[in-house]
């Protein structure tokens, strides 16, 4: 984490407004709040936008939201996740109903894997279904997937924690269902240390979560509710951070370049972060493995990060979790670190 670096320009906004916070007294509900989903709003397009304290809350609000008030009482995710993603399902009070199986290509479900998977369910209209994008990548069966859940009245939450930025088409993630609430944890593709972003085009959806979010203590009308909200000085700091989302994404696609062409000489199959009409965030760069030969090739690899999970809490047919590494990249990352990258590829996947 020691690695993250923040834009020079937020750091200078930030200082250059915080003493506001601290003159005013206006430590929370104040004007950056509504800053961070006005932005949002804009960014993205989407009609309603909303600011918490984490990813984790504005799902945990919208999931809790549907089993109190839109009949919802099942729930099932994708195998390919993290493991907090589970837990926040089964702290929504749904009953749990399991994994839909993943794929290699993206580390992510298709269309037929999440057909296959409702067409088992008994009751899919009270389901829903918590996808998640990996990776800095939209799922490209997205639309396909947003489809198959209207059909069968499955509601589709989007776990957007890995893709503010990232497009399909032009097109943010997000906005296929219901809802999606990105993450702006500090390890994230657009990182600010903590927060999380809910978009949604359900005005009701927005009405409930932002009331939920400060108990309804003022109208008092839903009987469910958190503080889940950001601090003011929280909120700033997003803001700071998210003005700069475009530069930073830039930026990584300078070292991304140099991946790519290693990769293309050497014959590594890869994740192209703008092949087949997408625009990846760089979350992530992932290679994957798929031969034997690719696979102890990549036991010798030293310059990585984590993976996007080295663990599956469902089935892994495919054996995605031990099938694919991630080169490191951040923002202003070191050109040293990239050659040397760039170069032990080059020495392990000698021709």
């Amino acid at each position: 984490m020691g690695q993250i670096k923040l834009p020079k320009k937020s750091i200078e906004f930030f200082e250059k407004n915080y003493p506001e916070i601290f003159d005013t007294g206006n430590l929370a509900e104040g004007i950056w709040n509504e800053k961070v989903s006005s932005w949002c709003k804009s960014y993205t397009q989407s009609p309603y936008s909303l600011a918490f304290n984490s990813n984790g809350s504005g799902l945990f609000t919208i999931l809790r939201l549907l089993k109190r008030y839109r009949s919802k009482e099942d729930i099932f995710l994708q195998s390919n996740t993290m493991y907090g993603v589970k837990t926040i399902a089964l702290a929504s009070g749904l009953n749990f109903k399991g994994f839909v199986d993943c794929s290699l290509d993206y580390l992510m479900p298709t269309a037929d894997q999440v057909r296959e998977f409702v067409n088992k369910l008994e009751n899919p209209h009270k389901s829903v279904f918590l996808i998640t994008h990996i990776g800095g990548w939209v799922n490209p069966d997205i639309e396909e997937i947003s489809e198959i859940c209207k059909k069968n009245k499955v509601e589709l939450v989007e776990d957007c924690a890995h893709s503010l930025g990232s497009l399909l088409n032009n097109n943010h993630s997000g906005l296929y269902g219901l809802a999606g609430v990105y993450s702006l944890y500090a390890t994230k593709a657009v990182p600010a240390g903590e927060g999380g972003i809910m978009v949604t085009q359900d005005e009701e959806l927005y009405e409930m979560c932002r009331k939920f979010i400060m108990y309804d203590r003022f109208d008092q009308e839903i009987d469910v509710g958190v503080n889940l909200r950001m601090s003011e000085i929280n909120a700033l700091i997003c803001y700071s951070v998210l003005e700069e989302t475009e530069s930073i994404i830039e930026n990584k696609y300078l070292i991304a370049d140099e991946y790519r062409k290693i990769c293309n000489e050497r014959d590594i199959g890869f994740i192209d972060p703008s092949d087949n009409d997408h625009r990846s965030n760089l979350y992530k760069f992932i290679i994957l493995a798929r031969s034997e030969s690719d696979l102890k090739k990549f036991n010798l690899i030293t310059n990585k990060t984590s993976c996007v999970y080295d663990y599956s809490l469902g089935n892994d047919k495919e054996g995605i979790a031990k099938k694919h590494v991630c080169l490191p990249i951040w923002y202003k990352q070191e050109e040293e670190k990239t050659l040397a990258t760039v170069e032990e590829l080059s020495n392990i996947f000698s021709k």
